[in-house]
């Protein structure tokens, strides 16, 4: 495949997804990006991305998405839904709807699938488990296959973590009460360019779990100084236990009920945070020669509020 080849992309309209994009044509790759609809598409335009209307169950659009393709970066999925089978559905049956269209138009297509670091742990919730059929039906794949599992991103346009910003810029800040439990963390733009470095086919495949330099994780109460620091807050730390923690799970699960929006944080979303064991396995490390991270927890952070606070979203 010429090296003028596009990359095709799903879910580039998304938080890391977009990152990737722009990544990409920063290194001078065409691209191609199902989208669901002209509306959330403009940044894409705006880097020149030839847009395939559609979603991963338009079988149509996917096999226009990744024909004469040198590579697939497969970002788009669901973070909740109401229930697990609609979670599967769309993680693990859009991959596989994916993996068919590859087989069919371009079986030797190179594909860079976005997993969950929770995949390793399929019983702890829905999205875990459907982030562990998503690899599944990835390995189907006939041709090159490499399968990233990032933590914990954040960085500037991530929402989900704006929160816990507008947290540490509250009068109290709660802190889970897991001293051993460890978080990896890795910076939007660092997870961005390991994908990209990962879509040249003279590169390795496999499966890898990335973080920034702190591969062994950061605990709670780290997580949340930093936090208060890159807002210049003042620390008054109030101890959440597990007990709290799984009462408050129960309360978000049954009031979301009432809601249009399924919301993120439930009982299965309390598992996956009391599990506190995320730090990335050596062995699963991308190699050095082919990328290492550049932004530390406290850059990162700064960065990231730096950007809210440009944007308004913070005071």
């Amino acid at each position: 495949m010429s090296s003028n080849a596009p990359i095709a992309i799903t879910g580039a309209t998304g938080f890391l997804g977009l990152h990737i994009a722009q990544k990409l044509k920063m290194d001078g790759r065409p691209l191609r990006a199902l989208v669901r609809s002209q509306s959330r598409a403009k940044a894409l335009k705006e880097l020149g991305a030839e847009l395939v209307f559609g979603d991963l169950g338009n079988k149509s659009a996917l096999a226009d998405l990744v024909e004469n393709c040198a590579c697939v970066v497969h970002v788009a999925g669901a973070i909740k839904a109401r229930t697990s089978q609609e979670l599967i559905a769309i993680n693990g049956g859009g991959t596989a709807n994916l993996v068919s269209a590859c087989a069919k138009i371009s079986p030797n297509i190179r594909m860079v699938h976005i997993s969950s670091i929770t995949a390793r742990e399929p019983q702890l919730s829905a999205y875990a488990a459907s982030k562990a059929s998503s690899e599944q039906a990835a390995k189907a794949h006939n041709g090159p296959l490499v399968i990233i599992r990032p933590n914990a991103v954040y960085g500037p346009g991530d929402r989900e973590t704006l929160q816990v910003f507008k947290v540490a810029q509250g009068p109290v800040q709660p802190l889970f009460n897991q001293p051993d439990a460890r978080i990896a963390m890795i910076h939007v733009d660092d997870a961005a360019r390991a994908v990209v470095e990962l879509c040249k086919s003279n590169y390795v495949t496999g499966l890898f779990e990335i973080s920034d330099e702190r591969t062994g994780g950061y605990g709670w109460k780290e997580i949340t100084h930093t936090a208060i620091g890159a807002v210049n807050g003042k620390p008054r730390l109030f101890p959440v236990s597990a007990g709290m923690l799984k009462i408050a799970g129960v309360v978000s699960e049954f009031f979301g009920g009432f809601r249009s929006d399924p919301p993120i944080f439930t009982t299965g979303k309390v598992r996956e945070i009391l599990h506190g064991d995320w730090a990335v396995q050596t062995d699963l490390q991308i190699p050095e020669n082919i990328w290492q991270p550049s932004i530390n927890l406290e850059q990162g952070f700064d960065d990231a509020v730096n950007w809210y606070k440009e944007q308004g979203w913070l005071r």
